[in-house]
């Protein structure tokens, strides 16, 4: 998807967690998701699936509220 880009894998500091991982950034280049593991190989695995999954998207919507999506049953 235009736009929403998947950052370079790196050291990534959550508070809890810190160790190899990459952030998503959304369309307007604000960070939304950041992805830890436990090892710089799989963090690079994960952020190619990341990139692969946002490759040929035409939406997404991030969820702030249960409400914002319907219930799957």
């Amino acid at each position: 998807m235009q736009n929403w880009r998947v950052g370079n894998v790196q050291s990534v500091d959550s508070g809890s967690f810190l160790g190899p991982g990459f952030i998503l950034y959304d369309e307007t280049g604000r960070p939304c998701v950041m992805f830890g593991y436990s090892t710089e190989e799989t963090a690079k695995a994960g952020r190619e699936h990341i990139a692969a999954a946002l490759a040929n998207v035409v939406s997404v919507h991030m969820q702030h509220e249960e409400k914002d999506f319907p219930a799957h049953q």
